[in-house]
């Protein structure tokens, strides 16, 4: 009787081991999922448009890259007719430029993502018949820099072309002097 007991205990332990998987492949799995693609896009040193970055845009498939340095100091980047960001320097703060958001009477807002520093959100007419747009503002920080991402907001776009801005605007990174 006590040979069962032990047989069983064994047998029980193995299977409660092999269902629960071990950490490591959890952290793999999730590591997998923070893994982004860059596929389809170019690293752009913004060092001579006045931004000490370094930035991800749309290759050249997607049209020819655009690059601007406005009179108030940002710089736009616009790629074809589906990519087109705004970098400010001393930006607003995520909840001032929130509030500024909601400040629009023409527009019902709604929010599709909105943990700081990132916010998504869709903006459309009722009953006007015109197609959503979205956009997003994303607020980048490192060593007391800090600078804001946007889309453009005179422009309509996808959602799906905006998510592929979002993946841009994480990518930049701050090199210092």
């Amino acid at each position: 009787m006590k040979k069962y007991r032990i047989a069983a205990a064994i047998a029980v332990a193995t299977l409660l081991g092999s269902c629960g998987g071990s950490s490591a492949e959890g952290d793999k799995s999730q590591l997998a999922e923070e893994t982004v693609s860059y596929e389809g896009m170019n690293k752009l040193n913004l060092r001579e448009h006045g931004f000490e970055g370094i930035i991800y845009i749309l290759n050249e498939e997607f049209g020819q890259p655009i690059i601007d340095r406005t009179n108030w100091g940002s710089v736009k980047i616009s790629v074809g007719e589906r990519f087109g960001i705004e970098l400010q320097q001393e930006p607003l703060s995520y909840d001032m430029f929130m509030s500024e958001l909601l400040e629009a009477q023409v527009y019902e807002t709604v929010f599709l993502e909105q943990n700081p520093p990132l916010m998504m959100w869709k903006n459309s007419i009722p009953n006007s018949g015109t197609e959503p747009e979205y956009h997003f503002f994303y607020a980048y920080s490192k060593e007391g820099f800090n600078i804001s991402i946007t889309s453009f907001k005179s422009e309509q776009f996808s959602e799906s072309a905006v998510k592929k801005m979002i993946i841009s605007a994480k990518s930049y990174d701050h090199i210092g002097e």
